[in-house]
């Protein structure tokens, strides 16, 4: 689950940079925001098959991807102002995110 949307959140980072113009932060955010909706009724239903409470289920997990979103952004804004190409900033970032989400996914958010 998390590969599949991981790929959605670049493609639609990399379409927006790319072929839109979308400047570093607005791509970062929107790509987040589409991939954040899709992930949490996938990870919540399917992946982990959570029984927890929705709503709190959902403010650990947005409360999480506001996190992500920020440092995300900023770091992606740093690598690629140092000279990293968007791709790899972005793919970077996103494979740090990936350890950290799921270890909070499995431990806190879906129990």
């Amino acid at each position: 689950m998390g590969g599949s949307t991981a790929l959605l959140e670049l493609l639609i980072f990399l379409g927006l940079r790319r072929e839109m113009g979308f400047d570093v932060v607005s791509a970062n955010v929107i790509a987040i925001g589409i991939a954040t909706g899709v992930n949490f009724l996938m990870n919540r239903n399917w992946s982990f098959s959570s029984s927890a409470r929705v709503s709190r289920s959902l403010c650990l997990y947005l409360s999480l991807i506001l996190f992500n979103m920020v440092f995300t952004t900023w770091m992606i804004t740093l690598l690629v102002g140092w000279g990293v190409m968007d791709f790899w900033a972005k793919f970077y970032m996103m494979g740090a995110a990936t350890v950290w989400n799921f270890l909070l996914y499995r431990k806190v958010i879906f129990v």
